[in-house]
Order: C-alpha cells, then sequence, then structure tokens
C-alpha cells in the first residue's frame, strides 16, 4: 500500500505527493451532519462506495452514455456541452478500479489533484490563494443540484430570500414535495469546517471564477446531474438532489477547463425508491429528532457567532453532546443500502452482482417503511 497522505472521516488517500496514482480507499466509517467519523461502521459500505464511484466515473466518461441520451428542455450552453460530451464522455480523475485477484476491494486509483487550503485570518476565511487562477487544483465550492424539495431539504432554510429564490431561477416560494422542471444549483464553501451557503457572486469570488467558468461549471452541474437523474431512473429509483466536486482542469483560451472529482454514491446523492429513501438520508433519519443533532445545530450557530472554526468541542465540551450507536438492525439495514443500489447498478449496466450476500433493496424498503 502507499503511504497514507490524508487520513478523512470517511475515505483514507493513499499516494506519493504530486504522483500518478493516488488510491482512494473508501472506509466502512460514515459521518452525517459534518461530525466526521460515527461510533460505527457498516459492513462493505467501502467497497460498494468504491464499487459504486468507479461505475458512475466509467459511465460518464463514456460518450456513448451521452450520445444515446435525448434530455428536454435544456438552454443552449447546456446543449453545447451536451455535443462535447458526446463526442468525449466527462472527464474525471478516474483512472482505474483497483482490484485483487479480480475481487472488489475499497479503492480505486485517480490522478492527483491539488487542494489549496484559505487560510483562517482574523476570524476570517482568506481565499487569495485561489488569485493565482491554478489548475489541477480543487476548486473550494461543493456545487449542490435539486430536482425538487422532499422532506428534509436544508432548501427549506434559504426560501424566505426572494432574491436569491430569483438567483436560482424559482419564482415563487417551494414547498415539501415540490419538484423543479430544471435542476437548480447550489454552491457551498467546501474547505471550512462547516459548509456555508454561499450567493452565485460569492462563490465566483472565492473560486475566482471568471465570468465564462462560471457559466460553464453551473451549466456543467445540470447536466451531469440530468444524466445521474435518468441513469437511476433506469434502476426506477428517483434522484432529488446531490452534490458533486471538480478541479480545474487546463487552461483553454484563457479560460479553465474542468474536470469532476471525489466520488458519486449514496453519501452524495439523496434517492428514494416508491418513497422511501435510499442513501446516506437514511443514516440522517436516525438522528435528526435528537439531543445530539440539536446540539450541533446549536454548536454551529455559537461558532459563527463567535467567528470560532471548532463548533464540534462546543457541542462536546459545552453542550455535552456526542452521537449514539446504531440499533443493530438499524445498522444491518443501513448495510444493505450501500450493498443493495451497488448491485442494483451492476446487474443493470455490467450484468454482475458483486455482493452476493447483501440485502436487497425490497428487503431495505421494507424495514424503512416500517421504522
Amino acid at each position: 500500500m502507499l503511504p497514507l497522505l490524508v487520513e478523512g472521516s470517511v475515505k483514507n488517500i493513499h499516494g506519493i505527493k504530486d504522483q500518478k496514482p493516488y488510491v482512494f480507499d473508501f472506509s466502512n466509517r460514515y459521518s452525517v451532519f459534518d461530525w466526521g467519523a460515527m461510533p460505527d461502521q457498516l459492513e462493505n459500505k467501502g467497497k460498494a462506495l468504491s464499487y459504486m464511484a468507479g461505475l458512475f466515473f466509467d459511465l460518464l466518461a463514456s460518450p456513448q452514455t451521452w450520445t444515446k441520451w435525448k434530455p428536454k428542455g435544456m438552454n443552449p450552453q447546456m446543449e453545447n456541452l451536451l455535443k462535447v460530451f458526446q463526442e468525449n464522455g466527462l472527464k474525471s480523475h478516474f483512472l482505474s478500479f483497483k482490484k485483487l485477484e479480480d475481487q472488489v476491494t475499497s479503492m480505486i486509483e485517480v490522478e492527483p489533484v491539488k487542494v489549496l487550503r484559505p487560510a483562517f485570518v482574523e476570524k476570517n476565511w482568506d481565499y487569495s490563494v485561489y488569485k493565482e487562477r491554478p489548475t489541477k487544483t480543487l476548486v473550494p465550492l461543493e456545487f449542490i443540484f435539486r430536482f425538487g424539495m422532499p422532506k428534509g431539504s436544508s432548501l427549506m432554510k434559504r426560501v424566505k430570500d426572494k432574491k436569491y429564490l430569483e438567483e436560482l431561477g424559482l419564482h415563487d416560494e417551494p414547498c415539501f414535495g415540490d419538484e423543479f422542471s430544471q435542476p437548480i444549483v447550489e454552491f457551498s464553501t467546501k474547505l471550512e469546517p462547516s459548509d456555508k451557503y454561499l450567493s452565485y457572486p460569492e462563490a465566483r469570488e472565492i473560486a475566482n471564477l471568471s465570468e465564462l467558468e462560471f457559466e460553464r461549471i453551473l451549466n456543467t452541474v445540470k447536466v451531469v446531474a440530468m444524466r445521474l437523474r435518468d441513469i437511476f431512473q433506469d434502476i426506477d429509483i428517483k434522484l432529488w438532489d446531490g452534490k458533486f466536486e471538480f478541479a480545474f482542469d487546463e487552461m483553454i483560451d484563457g479560460e479553465r477547463q474542468f474536470m469532476i472529482v471525489d466520488s458519486i454514491g449514496p453519501d452524495e446523492l439523496r434517492l428514494t425508491k416508491n418513497g422511501i429513501p435510499l442513501s446516506k438520508e437514511n443514516l440522517r433519519l436516525f438522528y435528526r429528532d435528537g439531543v445530539w443533532h440539536q446540539s450541533v445545530e446549536q454548536a454551529k450557530e455559537l461558532a459563527s457567532k463567535r467567528k470560532e472554526k471548532d463548533w464540534k468541542r462546543i457541542c462536546l465540551e459545552e453542550l455535552g453532546q456526542s452521537p449514539s450507536q446504531l440499533e443493530e438492525e438499524f445498522k444491518q439495514h443501513a448495510e444493505g443500502i450501500y450493498t443493495g443500489l451497488a448491485n442494483a447498478l451492476a446487474t443493470k449496466f455490467y450484468d454482475e452482482k458483486p455482493f452476493k450476500n447483501s440485502k436487497t433493496l425490497t428487503e431495505v424498503m421494507n424495514f424503512f417503511k416500517e421504522y
């Protein structure tokens, strides 16, 4: 195994700095509400996430995935992007699955991408490092797309801001259950201790995106989200929202291009089947109405008011709250979300079943329907 470069809350990154390849090793850990590693681990979660990440990057990189697709309602910029993807596919940092004797592992190989972290200066985040217009570098934003507002959507916290809604292309204040004719896109910080939603001008500013770069990445998010939605429709699963990460790629005619990075899977997406959640949302539901989650929200508010970075310390030390372990039966069915989704996608697109002992999605859905 290559040297450990980064130990994250959910995955580890191995490699030799700035040398190809890096290895993403997806663990069985999970994280909700920005907490980091939670008390339990979910068996085979890492292998399932690795498999799905590679599958999605592989599918989206294939021009054939795009040439057979006939979406409706795209603007001219999205149509131009679609033509590019039909010729070249979608570029990502994915290089290959890392298998051992043809067995699924928790690892994929990826192209290295630099991460330039903003400095915390006088209780504010300083993104001036991005004024250099770097390439082969992570864009310091999360790109959140939404096809609607299911129960639990954080968009509800922001719908009273009419100017913000106009920015998103929404004319009326949405309600839980509403669906949008086109995906809307929100931006949040990526490299701060907790995610902070940004206006479009704020997002452009901290990443130092030119107007053309901003329009390109905005429309890329919409096109890729729509394609992903239809991939899930092929296995009778509804995609409500999700998030992407991108890196600045090479410079062409003075404008930086983009490639999609990190991962795509149920930890980044909100999925349902017949109205039953099938993603990390199930794990959030276990905690959402509890004292610990309420304390997390309170700690984040206190940290924001005080302009402190470490809201987690406030939750642990000042509020005295930490997350509990999952109930055993809940844990087993949460594991089935990951392996069951991987099996459903693998059967459809690769004609294989990598997790032969997994609970079926029907078993998982029946449990969470009654939970």
